[in-house]
This record gives C-alpha cells, sequence and structure tokens, in this order.
C-alpha cells in the first residue's frame, strides 16, 4: 500500500476517535432537552465525543423510579460509572441535573445529598469538569399550595407530603448542593424563573437552547449564536429512539447493547 495512503488512512481513523467524554445526568428534563443538548455539545466541543447518559422521567438519583410503566436504575448505581471508569485517560466533562424528584419520593434530604455527592465524588476522581444543577426556587416558592396539589397528584400521586414541608426540604437541598459546589469549587447553575410557565418542573421547550448554552457556557469557550441553536427533526428522531441498557416495562426486562448510538462525526451515545 502507498506510504502515503496508508497515513492518510490512518489520520483518519484518528480523526474518528472520540477525544473528549461528555456526561449527563438527569431526569425529565435531561430527557426533554436531550437532542438539544446533544447537538449543542458538538458545536460547543468541534471533536468526536463518547457522551454517556443517565436520564428518563421520574428518574432517582439512589433507587429504582417507574414512571408510566417503565422502571429504571438509580443513577448512582447503574452501569453508567461502570463505563466511563474503563477509559480513565480521556478528559471529560459532567452534567449533574435534575435531583428534586427525590424529593417527591419523600427521600430524606440527608439521603439525596449522599446520594449526589457520591455521584460528585466518582466524578471528581476521574479529573472530569462537572456542573452541579440545583433547584428552580424561585419558582418553587411561587407555586403555593393549591398549585402545588395538582401538580403532586399528576406527576408523583404517591407523594403526601404537604407543600410547606416539600418548600422547606428543597431549600434545604439546594443549600447542601451550593455548599457542595464550593467546597469543591465546581460551577453551580440554576435555571431562570422567566424560562417556566405553568409548571413549576420543566422549562418551557422554546427555552432550552438558551438553557443548554448557558450550562456549557460555564466549562467550554462557546461558539457564537449558540443559544439560538435547534436540533434537525431527523437527528432529534433518532436520538430519541435509543435504547438504554438495562430498564424494565410492565415488569418485562430490557436490555440494549451500547453504544446505542453514532452520529457522522464519529460520536457515540451510551444511555444507562
Amino acid at each position: 500500500m502507498n506510504d502515503d495512503l496508508q497515513l492518510d488512512i490512518v489520520s483518519r481513523k484518528e480523526a474518528l476517535q472520540p477525544r473528549h467524554r461528555l456526561v449527563m445526568l438527569g431526569a425529565s428534563n435531561l430527557s426533554r432537552a436531550f437532542p438539544i443538548a446533544v447537538s449543542m455539545s458538538q458545536q460547543v466541543f468541534q471533536t468526536p465525543l463518547d457522551i454517556y447518559v443517565a436520564k428518563g422521567h421520574g428518574r432517582s438519583y439512589g433507587k429504582d423510579s417507574n414512571c408510566l410503566g417503565k422502571k429504571n436504575p438509580g443513577i448512582f448505581s447503574c452501569g453508567i460509572w461502570r463505563a466511563i471508569e474503563q477509559e480513565k485517560s480521556v478528559p471529560i466533562t459532567a452534567f449533574v441535573t435534575d435531583i428534586g424528584n427525590d424529593l417527591a419520593y419523600e427521600v430524606s434530604v440527608e439521603t439525596i445529598f449522599r446520594w449526589v455527592e457520591a455521584c460528585l465524588d466518582r466524578l471528581m476522581t476521574l479529573d472530569a469538569r462537572v456542573v452541579l444543577g440545583g433547584l428552580p426556587l424561585e419558582v418553587l416558592r411561587q407555586l403555593g399550595a393549591t398549585r402545588y396539589r395538582c401538580f403532586r397528584a399528576f406527576f408523583f400521586p404517591r407523594c403526601r407530603l404537604e407543600w410547606r414541608e416539600m418548600l422547606r426540604r428543597a431549600e434545604s437541598l439546594n443549600e447542601r448542593l451550593q455548599e457542595a459546589s464550593q467546597s469543591r469549587e465546581i460551577p453551580f447553575f440554576t435555571g431562570r424563573k422567566q424560562w417556566y410557565g405553568l409548571d413549576p418542573i420543566h422549562p418551557l421547550k422554546r427555552y432550552y437552547a438558551e438553557m443548554w448554552s448557558q450550562l456549557f457556557e460555564l466549562v467550554a469557550e462557546m461558539p457564537k449564536g449558540l443559544s439560538r441553536h435547534r436540533c434537525s427533526l431527523a437527528k432529534a428522531w433518532y436520538l430519541r429512539g435509543l435504547q438504554s441498557e438495562s430498564w424494565s416495562t410492565f415488569s418485562f426486562s430490557r436490555r440494549a447493547f451500547q453504544p446505542s448510538g453514532r452520529l457522522c462525526d464519529g460520536s457515540t451515545i451510551s444511555l444507562y
């Protein structure tokens, strides 16, 4: 084989090898904004990525959760950690978000914080650049007891915590998270009040790009105009169709090999 041709083949293979890892931990907000987050990450890092994601509606950080018949393992105990610890030489950027679900499962603030803290410690041992997401307290404080009961009945019907107690726990958890970000010297992110409508849990879809632009801005140099970025319908459809490593639907266990997705630039996507 011609030496120049062989060198060109090698260089192309190297160009397609992921040179950065992106870890995203979250629940329904991450699930909703997932296509935007992945598409924007390609623009931000300008290099093939290994993307590792633990997400899902109603996802808990420490225990199995069940939403609309789909059961997912807790984030702290899922397979994402085994996957990212296999290759320690590739740099990691990580987002730890959507921490409030466990409050609605009536898990104590101390236990929730312990789960999140354990995830942070695992990432820090891998020298990851981490962004920690807080709770949107401005939105929650304006919710009121009546609206709270309505949304509790719809999203978390088994929860029996009353409005004042839930708010107290949310404020306590957020304070612990802020302390963790300060002690570990990692950025702390809180969503803006204007991003939310009647739903106090999920930002409006039109703000997904702005939200993730601000998240990426905390750990990377930003291309111009990223806050107005859009993901194509075809790409969004493909990303939403990817399956996680293990889950169960109405007690039927399912598994999927990872990575379950591959993008045109050579980036891979693994879901857990």
